[in-house]
């Protein structure tokens, strides 16, 4: 398949923020700017930052000078930030996209999930990894479909193990939906996943992080940074094929996280045609 390079869209300025904004960076002002933030050493976060979802990467956003996880590089495009906690073996979470057709995650949830009890006795729970190498014992699995130009998920009750707390499991999806095939199938079109790729993960500068409370404040520092250039729908396909990068469903009754396309750092060079470390450990 013939996958067009473009480039992520392009500085967007922060007016008005109070922030000193760059234009763009060369790759050598911003890996001396990164060194120069990680000699720092420890860095201590705002008060309404400690404990969200991008606080980490917000911080750094703003010890760069630039906006909306957009670093411009002169010469090299646009690059997205992507901030990460420096713990062994974690998945990092590329992007979040639903599947096709709307609103079928609470239909799956409905006839697939599990009781969460610690929420509730009504509260059902559906969280499945799940890539096109093996089945993962819930028994679904991604199919990629060239001849359909998409990535399909699927459900095979042969695959899930003849044991508690599945046979339960698997009788109460008999009683919802029956033991067949998913109906309908979820799926992601490959043209919608090049867009995902283009928009969010095209290129990107990968920063591992420390992080640590000191005297009862959230703090952080700079462990790692990686260039990454050149993601592409072909490589992205073969990750989920080879099980280098999981999709994960994580929804429960009255909480939807999203399903997220995830990926461990070691498979870089699956991903990306370049992987240049800029700051070592």
């Amino acid at each position: 398949m013939i996958i067009l390079e473009k480039w992520l869209p392009g500085f967007r300025d922060r007016r008005g923020s109070g922030v000193e904004t760059r234009s763009s960076y060369s790759k050598e002002e911003l890996t001396s700017r990164l060194f120069d933030i990680k000699r720092r050493g420890w860095i201590t976060l705002e008060k309404h930052r400690e404990d969200r979802d991008g606080g980490l990467g917000n911080t750094l956003e703003d010890l760069l000078g630039i906006p909306e996880n957009n670093i411009p590089l002169a010469d090299y495009g646009s690059f997205e930030l992507k901030t990460h906690r420096n713990t062994s073996n974690s998945l990092i979470s590329l992007f979040r996209f639903e599947p096709r057709p709307g609103k079928i995650i609470p239909r799956l949830l409905k006839n697939y999930g599990w009781p969460l009890e610690k929420y509730g006795p009504r509260e059902k729970s559906l969280r499945i990894d799940i890539d096109a190498a093996k089945f993962c014992e819930r028994g679904f699995i991604a199919k990629i479909l060239p001849e359909l130009q998409r990535v399909e998920l699927h459900f095979d009750r042969s695959q899930v193990p003849k044991k508690e707390p599945y046979i339960e499991w698997l009788k109460n999806v008999e009683r919802n939906v029956g033991l067949g095939d998913l109906n309908p199938i979820p799926y992601w079109t490959f043209d919608d996943l090049e867009k995902k790729i283009r928009t969010k993960i095209k290129n990107m500068v990968f920063v591992s992080v420390d992080t640590s409370k000191q005297g009862g404040k959230q703090t952080m520092r700079i462990a790692s940074a990686t260039l990454l250039r050149g993601a592409t729908l072909d490589n992205l396909l073969n990750c989920i094929h080879d099980g280098c990068l999981q999709i994960e469903f994580s929804a429960r009754t009255h909480h939807n996280h999203g399903t997220a396309f995830r990926i461990w750092p070691r498979f870089w060079p699956n991903l990306y045609k370049s992987v240049e470390k800029i700051i070592p450990n």
